[in-house]
């Protein structure tokens, strides 16, 4: 059997499952976002629960959900953001983070939060507090694993363009993000 052919064929089966156990979460491109109201902490609907894609209605959107990634990967998210939204300007691009947690410890996760966007120096990303038992979280399909880290979803007018699981924000993954965000925002 010819040598190339054996290896390409391990390499394939060996990519299928790798993407046969990456975790799923989240809201699949062509599926509509609805509304929710997670305590915002900073940005621009802080101190208040409003709902952020009936604020911003068909802009174009970012949400990042974070369930258990460290706070340095968040902040280069929010880096990515940030200048998406600066880059963006013209068509109103708006994103938001939404801090998963356990119901028991919203009051401290808010405070965390409260720390975490003032510490990265956010001002226009809202960022927002949310108990994993909230309806939302099943409605968005958020999957609640220790593995699942984060799950990005981009949209506008209601509908996913995009959405990724465990971003990391390295040079490839910010890229990616880039990307998606400007697809939405020509």
């Amino acid at each position: 059997m010819n040598k190339k052919l054996v290896i390409g064929s391990i390499a394939l089966v060996g990519a299928a499952v790798a993407v046969a156990l990456a975790p799923s979460s989240g809201l699949k491109k062509g599926e509509n976002v609805s509304a929710f109201h997670p305590e915002h902490v900073a940005g621009p609907l802080a101190n208040s629960t409003k709902c952020f894609p009936c604020t911003f209605q068909n802009r174009p959107q970012a949400q990042v959900w974070v369930n258990s990634d460290s706070m340095t990967n968040v902040a280069a998210i929010a880096k990515v953001l940030d200048k998406a939204m600066d880059a963006h300007k013209g068509s109103e691009f708006k994103a938001m983070i939404v801090m998963l947690t356990d119901s028991n410890k919203v009051a401290a996760t808010k405070t965390a939060a409260k720390e975490f966007a003032s510490k990265s120096g956010l001002k226009n990303i809202a960022v927002s507090v949310l108990s994993k038992t909230d309806d939302a979280v099943s409605a968005y399909k958020i999957n609640l694993s220790n593995d699942v880290k984060n799950t990005v979803v981009v949209y506008k007018d209601w509908k996913v363009a995009a959405s990724m699981v465990n971003l990391v924000a390295d040079e490839k993954g910010a890229a990616a993000l880039s990307g998606a965000i400007s697809s939405v925002a020509k």
